[in-house]
């Protein structure tokens, strides 16, 4: 009985041992693992209550356990840290392999646990599968009856070197009797990374149209992409794609043909995370004139409720100036998701 005991205190003190540790003004102690560090504000994971965020303003001082990526004014350069530990009230100590510095605790203080060194590599390389599904509706009854329906949702797998993405959405606006736009598009990405940065694409995508004078969009392309970077506060990446693409006209036969394309795809995360700020799209041309314009857009903000439920705010812009037809929708989709 003393033995074991005895090892349950161990483990138990092992285990506050390698938490980060919060202390606050008003006395108190939170014990977690600190995600970010940003806007004043401090996100840590705690085993009793989820994610909670905590204002700097709060903090006497902290502590950090793993080696961490951490800037204490604006747009300085990232530094490298082994860990931080306690200092006297409004300051941290910076431990690094040569020495230790103890800074205050501003408002401008930025911390991310991404590793200096090949952060790209490893977070690319984590095994993991995360997705979204947001759903939005309007209804408007006046002098004209005005609906609005619509989802999307994405599941992205990360394998070792693979990432795997597929999207779907669908949008359907409807004045009175008269349906303006009722579409919907599926679409699948393959990355194979070949370094941390660089990585090779393969995607297929498709969308159905049942207003507008392209009625069907199909496409199967690749091409090399660049990861800028990929970390806790924000990532973003571009592609350069070669396609074939097939167009369906719903009164005019249809088009083949070979397209170039440049995609983006950024997130930001501000507030620790609070909020989220997006845009992704896609932007080519034919190579001959079947098409002389193919944009595919979206920009948005997601504000996190929860870990999982968020309300959020879309523009999505879809453009296609063709040789026989064109297409185009503007739409803003304001809606709940729901993220895992």
């Amino acid at each position: 009985m003393h033995k074991s005991t005895v090892v349950l205190f161990l483990a138990l003190f092992s285990a506050g041992a390698c938490a980060d540790n919060i202390y606050l003004k008003n006395g108190d102690q939170i014990s977690g693992a600190i995600s970010i560090i940003d806007s004043n504000k401090i996100l840590v994971k705690t085993d009793y209550a989820g994610e909670i965020r905590i204002s700097l303003d709060d903090v006497k001082s902290f502590t950090v356990n793993t080696p961490s990526l951490i800037k204490n004014e604006t747009f300085s350069k990232w530094t490298s840290i082994n860990s931080i530990e306690r200092s006297s009230d409004g300051e941290i100590t910076l431990i690094t392999d040569k020495n230790k510095e103890s800074v205050p605790l501003t408002s401008s203080l930025v911390l991310s646990k991404s590793k200096i060194d090949n952060k790209l590599s490893e977070l690319s390389r984590e095994n993991k599968i995360t997705g979204s599904l947001n759903a939005g509706a309007a209804y408007n009854k006046g002098s004209s009856t005005n609906e609005k329906y619509s989802i999307d949702g994405n599941i992205n797998i990360a394998n070792d070197v693979w990432r795997q993405n597929l999207t779907g959405a669908m949008l359907r606006n409807k004045d009175d009797s008269n349906v303006s736009t009722y579409y919907y598009n599926l679409g699948y990405d393959l990355d194979r990374f070949i370094n941390p940065y660089f990585f090779w694409r393969g995607y297929v995508s498709y969308q159905h149209d049942w207003v507008e004078d392209i009625k069907e969009k199909t496409g199967v392309g690749t091409g090399p992409g660049w990861q800028v970077w990929n970390d806790e506060l924000s990532s973003l990446s571009f592609t350069t794609l070669l396609s074939y693409q097939n167009l369906k006209y719903r009164h005019d036969g249809n088009a083949n043909y070979l397209q170039g394309a440049l995609g983006w795809d950024y997130n930001q995360y501000l507030f620790a995370k609070k909020v989220t700020a997006y845009t992704k799209g896609r932007i080519g041309r034919s190579f001959d004139n079947d098409v002389s314009l193919d944009l595919n857009a979206k920009i948005g903000l997601m504000y996190n409720l929860t870990e999982s439920i968020n309300l959020n705010a879309n523009i999505v812009k879809e453009k296609i100036k063709g040789e026989r037809a064109d297409s185009s929708n503007t739409n803003y989709t304001f809606g709940v998701g729901y993220r895992w």
